[in-house]
């Protein structure tokens, strides 16, 4: 697992890794992105709720995982940005498993919020606002302490 704030360098980090090691990279946001992007009742629910900086439950994350994890036929994976939530981690355990690892992030809010910014400009993110960047940092800062405690 690779846990940290909105913006704080997990995917740079994930990419880093694939290239490095022998793993697979799952991005939980680009997972949800895709079911935007696919139009389904299901991404439509997920847009609403990214575009308002909130966190998607518990239940569809886990089960959208398990589903593209399948897809790895047992390779190792990186699963980037998750868990958010201590619900997400206990859910995920009881669902997959114990991970075997997991990385935490820390970064400056400020730094974070720059970064999400810089990349609304260049990656044209629709949850890459001012607004729902604020709501992330503070939803990530709320529930980051009980969900760094269940990984430990």
């Amino acid at each position: 697992l690779v846990v940290g704030g909105p913006g704080s360098g997990k995917g740079v980090l994930c990419r880093r890794l694939v290239d490095e090691c022998d793993v697979s990279h799952v991005s939980c946001g680009d997972l949800l992105r895709s079911e935007v992007e696919a139009d389904t009742p299901l991404g439509r629910e997920v847009a609403g709720i990214m575009l308002r900086g909130e966190l998607v439950s518990s239940a569809l994350i886990v089960t959208l995982l398990r589903r593209r994890m399948r897809s790895f036929g047992g390779r190792r994976l990186l699963l980037d940005g998750f868990p958010r939530s201590r619900d997400n981690a206990i859910d995920f355990e009881a669902q997959c498993g114990r991970p075997e690892l997991a990385l935490h992030l820390v970064c400056d809010e400020e730094k974070m919020l720059e970064r999400i910014l810089r990349r609304a400009q260049t990656e044209g993110r629709a949850d890459d606002t001012r607004k729902a960047a604020v709501r992330r940092i503070a939803v990530y800062r709320q529930q980051s302490e009980p969900t760094l405690e269940w990984l430990r």
